[in-house]
């Protein structure tokens, strides 16, 4: 077996770099390997296991490649030591290894000019995003180059991971978080293999521990490339600043900073300039030797790009206990083998674990320990190598023979994709879930989007990860972001959505899928649904269909109420529309059937309850107001349109001061009365009603849409809030 292998190489200053010199030699056992570099300057000792080739990617052609079986290139994010093994694979077929799951930092540095209107590199830049995440980006992409998105966020919503595999004969990851995307999603057409990142289980540099070193002080640790807020070195200084027993510490810090009078500064601020060192760059054997006298490491992330950490690695190798974000690869990690950090109250944990520590030393060191064990059990560079060739000779046989990489497609997809966006609803998703997972229809896939929870979420996923697609931002971007994650990475040829706090009846699927197989020409179908309360107890049964028996635009513009999650939509009307408008944070699945109707989506009911929703009650009193917004909004969006319908136009004043009353129905019942008097005097715009008729009719639209939504309608209670007084007398004088 022939390899050509495109990856950084020792001395450059990055861990893929030591991580091909770590599995080299067990590499070249099993295959010859020949190793390509767009570098001028190489460890010599490389070549004892395989031939070095220095390469310009502009300058290759087929000739340099026909003597090797495959091609394996190595992907991370910095554009220095990965930008020309990406172009070369643009080219040339061959299994890619992904070591960042996030590789949108890797691509704009590669187009430097892609902000710049009519540049090659904007083209480029735009085109590499629409191609890997579909049509939904485009209007986000509008934004960001408008100044209206800021780098991160475009950044976390779109990764740009499938732009790196558009050539690819197969995928190598070192995650299960990694595995799970790309097998399940579409745009990945080729065989994908996970194998954890391989270390040695003892330090590659001979080192030993100085035992003449007196404690405490306790070492404490921090190493690697600190470039940016993400490794968290400015919260460990201010955890450790803040703690009454600080000078029971010392902490090291290695590795090249992206502001060193900024960590100076924090130095100072917190009064660490006793217990602080800060070494910068070193030499290998220098950090093995701190390492290997150090008590406890942090290897803290947020965010992170999802990469499984080659300094976990080396913290294990050592038997050094660590600190660890609960986020991305680490929070798979073994309970026993690492400490885990929250995110959301990082400063609070670190100086926990910091007290704790200083309380028991010895149960820290039992922990390091225990990562050595694991180290040694399942990151073993020969057993990773043997994989890895194993997995190269397939994918090589594969393409030799067939010369099409049709040959190696993903199994074929589901018919339906339901898609449950979660924001901290942890109480409630697990029911959520439990709904889907018992359907009497079984051609599906479950899609959940944790966006950016803070709550108990993932552990409440952790067991049932193996039954649904998860995928996660690690910052809120809102429902409308949410959902059009989901419906980027969907397989089905239908797609509906599930709020996280309400549940499908067990023949929901069954039906709607039914209901589309004998009708062709519907592009989306409405059902009802039961109106829940606390107790989980039937209040109203809603069958819209009785009321409105045509599903038009008039319909939509009309019902009250209204619940997304008894919709079900074919994929291609979404990818049409653009999917969500980001632009609205709330009240987005409301916008977007507007926008269907008015793209002449023909719509359909499905005259069967499908859902169970909960009643809305105080706990959405922020939500109300901002959804009622937006809901105004989108109402407006539809009447400023010059080709409506002439039906449509002739009840926009009915519609809207139904809505407008509506609206201020939610608000009322969600605690938000000022908002409510605010909605009650908007809606007199749209009418000609005489004052007295107006209250009577408020009155009125209110006690029904309390018995629609199983409420008992209290008038007494309605007419003592102080608002309405107020509202009555402005319209009565």
């Amino acid at each position: 077996m022939k390899i050509n292998w495109f990856c950084p190489l020792p001395p450059e200053k990055t861990d893929i770099a030591h991580y091909t010199a770590r599995i080299l030699k067990e590499l070249s056992q099993r295959a010859e390997i020949t190793l390509w570099t767009d570098k001028q300057v190489w460890l010599p000792e490389l070549e004892e296991y395989g031939r070095v080739i220095h390469y310009h990617p502009e300058h290759l052609s087929d000739s340099d490649f026909k003597n090797a079986d495959v091609n394996i290139y190595h992907i991370g994010n910095n554009q220095e030591f990965h930008g020309s093994i990406w172009q070369v694979s643009r080219r040339y077929p061959g299994i890619v290894v992904i070591h960042d799951v996030n590789l949108h930092y890797l691509f704009t540095c590669l187009y430097p000019r892609y902000l710049e209107e009519g540049t090659a590199d904007r083209n480029a830049y735009v085109e590499l995003m629409l191609n890997s995440h579909g049509v939904h980006c485009q209007q986000d992409l509008n934004k960001f180059f408008a100044g209206k998105l800021d780098w991160s966020t475009i950044a976390e919503r779109y990764p740009l991971t499938f732009a790196a595999v558009e050539n690819a004969l197969g995928v190598i990851v070192h995650t299960q978080d990694a595995y799970n995307i790309f097998t399940k999603d579409r745009r990945c057409k080729c065989p994908v293999l996970y194998s954890p990142l391989p270390y040695p289980a003892t330090p590659i540099q001979s080192v030993s521990r100085d035992e003449t070193i007196s404690r405490p002080p306790y070492r404490l640790i921090v190493f690697g490339y600190l470039g940016g807020l993400y490794r968290r070195v400015q919260s460990v200084l201010e955890a450790l600043g803040g703690m009454a027993a600080k000078n029971a510490f010392h902490l090291d810090i290695y590795g090249q900073i992206w502001d060193e009078d900024y960590i100076r500064g924090l130095i100072q601020k917190f009064g660490l300039e006793n217990e602080v060192t800060l070494h910068g760059y070193v030499e290998e054997t220098e950090l093995d030797q701190a390492m290997a006298n150090a008590d406890l490491a942090f290897n803290l992330r947020y965010p992170t790009g999802g990469e499984a950490s080659g300094s976990q690695m080396r913290i294990w190798s050592h038997g050094l206990p660590s600190l660890v974000t609960r986020i991305g690869w680490y929070a798979e990690l073994p309970e026993d083998a690492v400490v885990f950090v929250s995110h959301d109250r990082e400063i609070a944990d670190l100086k926990e674990q910091l007290r704790n520590f200083l309380n028991n030393p010895a149960k820290f060191a039992q922990i390091g320990q225990k990562g050595q064990q694991v180290l040694a059990k399942q990151h073993h560079p020969d057993f990773y190598s043997r994989k890895v060739v194993e997995f190269a000779k397939v994918v090589g046989f594969s393409w030799q023979v067939n010369q099409s990489r049709l040959s190696l497609a993903v199994a074929s997809s589901p018919q339906v994709s339901v898609i449950i966006p979660t924001y901290n609803c942890s109480r409630y998703l697990k029911k959520a879930i439990a709904s889907v997972l018992e359907q009497t229809y079984t051609d599906y896939e479950l899609i959940v989007v944790d966006d950016g929870s803070t709550d108990n979420t993932q552990a409440v996923l952790q067991p049932l990860r193996d039954r649904i697609r998860y995928t996660s931002f690690q910052h809120n971007q809102g429902i409308s972001v949410a959902r059009n994650r989901g419906i980027e990475i969907a397989r089905g040829n239908l797609i509906t959505f599930l709020d996280a706090d309400n549940w499908l009846l067990p023949h929901a699927l069954e039906v709607q899928v039914n209901y589309f197989a004998h009708r062709a020409n519907v592009g989306i179908i409405n059902s009802g649904f039961n109106m829940i309360n606390n107790q989980g107890e039937i209040l109203r049964e809603i069958k819209p269909w009785l009321q409105y028996p045509e599903l038009n635009l008039a319909t939509w513009l009309t019902l009250k109420p209204m619940l997304a999650n008894t919709i079900m939509v074919r994929r291609e009307w979404l990818e049409w529309a653009g999917g969500l408008d980001t632009n609205f944070p709330y009240a987005d699945d409301l916008n977007l059937i507007f926008r269907l109707a008015l793209m002449n989506c023909q719509a359909a009911w499905l005259p069967e309850i499908t859902v169970c929703c909960r009643q809305p009650n105080k706990d959405f009193i922020h939500h109300t107001p901002k959804k009622a917004k937006y809901t105004e909004i989108a109402l407006k969006n539809v009447f400023n349109q010059g080709n409506l319908p002439q039906p449509v136009k002739s009840c926009k004043k009915q519609i809207l001061y139904q809505s407008f009353v509506w609206l201020a129905w939610n608000l009322y019942q969600t605690g938000n009365s000022h908002e409510e008097a605010e909605y009650l005097q908007k809606s007199l715009e749209f009418t000609d009603d005489k004052p007295e008729e107006i209250i009577f009719n408020w009155v009125e639209h209110f006690n029904n849409f309390a018995f629609d939504y199983g409420y008992d309608f209290d008038a007494y209670e309605f007419s003592s809030q102080p608002e309405w007084k107020q509202l009555l007398r402005s319209i009565l004088i």
